[in-house]
């Protein structure tokens, strides 16, 4: 079957994608059997292919800004990244910058400056020759990032020596841009039965990030950009689901 791409603009305010692909392997209604099937899409319309769309909608919370990650030398449980969470959880606050400390203190990343050019974005991929469909809506976009105005390197010391996952690395991965929709519904079907799921409290969904180089003490001393080519490289799809590892959320549930 051709694949079709149709794009409608119903007003100034909204946008409609909708395309036909093959959802023979969507084996459930769960939705996280259904959000790899629609990730390229969001990044395409949402991140304009520049962000990177979140490997999970389940794990939105490890994507806030100034979320941290570090590569592992070898495949954890089969995850190559461990989140270590946002900036501040990490840092040596008696080393770094007092502003900068209570700046990641107040936590408010809002670019007040950023207005996304549609106030709602509908993407619906179908395979009509299963009745297969997922469908997601987002409505009212923000964004947060780490301003201009503000330069972690040389002002931000980690805390490498209380950290055992930062300890001998040489770098760390940041999330300094995300894009979020404060609702998104996001609809599954399969055949006759379809599953609505709807998500809000502004929700990330795509992400920049860079790559922090770390000195002996733990001083962030320089960055890189990131590409987006990076999705492929280092941030390997391992599953079908695309989950990073994430081991305090494991040993809770050992625990349990």
């Amino acid at each position: 079957m051709p694949k079709k791409l149709k794009v409608v603009v119903k007003s100034l305010y909204s946008h409609e994608i909708r395309k036909d692909v093959s959802l023979e392997n969507l084996k459930s209604l769960r939705l996280e059997d259904a959000w790899p099937f629609i990730r390229d899409e969001i990044e395409i319309e949402i991140g304009s292919s520049e962000l990177i769309c979140i490997p999970h909608i389940t794990e939105a919370v490890l994507y806030e800004t100034t979320s941290l990650f570090v590569q592992n030398d070898k495949e954890i449980n089969g995850k190559m990244f461990t989140p270590l969470g946002e900036l501040i959880k990490n840092i040596n606050k008696e080393k770094s910058n007092s502003d900068y400390v209570k700046w990641l203190e107040e936590g408010n990343f809002h670019d007040t400056d950023f207005k996304f050019p549609h106030e709602s974005v509908k993407i619906t991929l179908q395979d009509e020759s299963i009745k297969n469909k997922v469908r997601v809506i987002m409505v009212n976009f923000t964004r947060c990032s780490i301003p201009k105005s503000r330069d972690l390197v040389n002002n931000i010391y980690l805390d490498v020596e209380n950290n055992k996952d930062l300890k001998g690395k040489k770098s760390v991965y940041m999330i300094t841009n995300v894009l979020m929709a404060k609702t998104i519904e996001f609809r599954v079907t399969r055949g006759t039965s379809s599953r609505i799921f709807h998500l809000g409290n502004a929700s990330p969904l795509v992400f920049g990030l860079e790559e922090f180089l770390i000195g002996d003490d733990g001083k962030l001393i320089s960055k890189e950009p990131v590409a987006i080519v990076s999705k492929s490289l280092n941030w390997k799809k391992v599953d079908p689901s695309d989950h990073l590892y994430n081991p305090d959320k494991e040993a809770a549930s050992c625990d349990a």
